[in-house]
């Protein structure tokens, strides 16, 4: 009996063993056959975060052996804050959306990685679902000839405007003004002042204080925000005193007013203003709350056509593993295809970042249903996007604040406002561009 225990013991040691073996080869942490987590830091809400989810739902469904963990922060702040606050900690996320200049940041730090690399590798992308993608995304998120990020949630400025309006102030209304002395007659010709108090019923126009739409005047006006060199402000040139007198003529002056967030967008949408500016996500918002037949068009021109881009891209952090860089590249490439683009595009409002996504059928009844929308999103041909140098963010903020804020709000002298933000700007630009090089990048 004693000689039967003993072969059962040793019988039952070999079967916990070959199930430690088997448990060890299927469930690790760490090990090949685990689902990769791949935590997604982001700014979407309201209903683009619900788009962004069913995205990233779908995703994870058709990818088994990943998962995409989504986590919203719900304002682009509260990103910013705590991106940096984890690289600070060594913990950042797997992969974060980021504006550019807080891309230059991370770049500089050494706490992204190329996505270059992933692109070049073999799960990369061809030369020919790389030429696909329009260009301008791609310089956009070059740093000399290195694609560090990726375009995510981008989105280009258009014109709103009530046909209703138009047809009532005698105007065609399939006409929308296609330069800027269009743009400020028409605004004269739509607003009304019906009891004679002084303040209209009706405005021709409104908006905010706004660097997005200086900078396209700028553009518009055959101007640049920085010089050739790169690393001066440039802005405060006569291209850049007529754009924002310009800017006052048209909103701070008899046909149009600065409102306080996007109050103006209310007023469009209660037939209180006849045009507006916005991104072309403004369209998710305003669905289904307007009674008049919604007209969408590319920006008046002036000297040129001209547009900068907006919106965020998305990085990888170096803290990563090579699976969870490999996981995270799968879903970018998933999510910026012909299909997922123009999905995303249909549902927001953002810009499809491929040429191919124009043809698809989901964007195709979107054009069908908002006539001029491919218009306005064919300006991303010739678009272009704002500095990506180390100080611009600060030399942004100096533009907004003591320069255009200044002259629409406090009806400050064009010029010299323009040419204090500048020298603001020249001396944050000059700072960092010490310390990149006392840093040797």
């Amino acid at each position: 009996m004693p000689r039967a225990v003993s072969k059962d013991r040793v019988a039952a040691r070999l079967a916990l063993c070959c199930c430690l073996v088997f448990l060890a080869t299927c469930g690790g942490s760490g090990d090949d056959g685990d689902v990769v987590k791949v935590t997604f830091w982001h700014g979407m809400g309201g209903p683009l975060g619900k788009v962004l989810t069913s995205l990233i739902n779908e995703f994870n469904e058709t990818h088994p052996d990943i998962e995409i963990e989504s986590v919203s922060m719900g304002r682009y702040t509260a990103l910013s804050q705590k991106i940096m606050a984890a690289v600070a900690a060594g913990k950042p996320p797997v992969m974060a959306q980021a504006y550019e200049n807080w891309t230059i940041e991370l770049i500089m730090s050494k706490s992204i990685i190329p996505i270059e690399d992933l692109i070049r590798g073999p799960n990369g992308l061809s030369e020919e679902s790389l030429d696909d993608i329009l260009p301008v995304f791609i310089r956009n998120n070059q740093w000399d000839g290195v694609i560090w990020s990726f375009p995510f949630n981008k989105s280009v400025r258009t014109l709103f405007y009530n046909k209703d309006l138009f047809e009532e102030s005698g105007l065609d209304r399939e006409h929308p003004p296609e330069n800027w002395d269009e743009y400020f007659s028409f605004s004269q010709i739509i607003t009304k002042d019906f009891d004679n108090d002084g303040y209209p019923e009706i405005w021709g126009t409104a908006g905010q204080v706004n660097v997005w739409m200086f900078g396209n005047l700028l553009l518009q006006n055959g101007g640049s925000f920085l010089d050739a060199t790169g690393q001066r402000a440039a802005f405060n040139s006569s291209e850049g005193a007529e754009a924002l007198a310009f800017m006052q003529k048209l909103l701070a002056g008899d046909v149009g007013f600065i409102a306080a967030g996007y109050e103006y967008q209310n007023d469009f949408l209660a037939r209180k203003v006849g045009m507006i500016e916005g991104s072309t996500v403004s369209l998710a918002f305003m669905r289904g709350k307007y009674d008049f037949e919604l007209g969408i068009a590319p920006l008046p021109g002036q000297k040129q056509r001209g547009v900068t881009i907006a919106g965020t891209n998305v990085v990888i952090f170096s803290k990563s593993t090579q699976r969870e860089r490999d996981a995270a590249w799968t879903f970018i490439k998933w999510f910026t295809d012909t299909d997922q683009t123009a999905r995303w595009a249909a549902g927001t409002g953002y810009a499809p970042i491929r040429r191919s996504a124009f043809q698809a059928e989901v964007l195709m009844a979107e054009f069908e249903q908002y006539p001029g929308l491919r218009d306005a999103l064919g300006q991303l041909e010739y678009a272009s996007f704002e500095p990506k140098i180390a100080g611009w963010y600060a030399g942004r903020r100096y533009l907004g604040e003591r320069a255009i804020e200044a002259v629409l709000r406090g009806g400050a002298d064009i010029q010299s406002s323009l040419d204090k933000a500048a020298d603001k700007g020249d001396a944050e630009i000059g700072r960092l561009k010490r310390l990149q090089k006392e840093l040797g990048l």
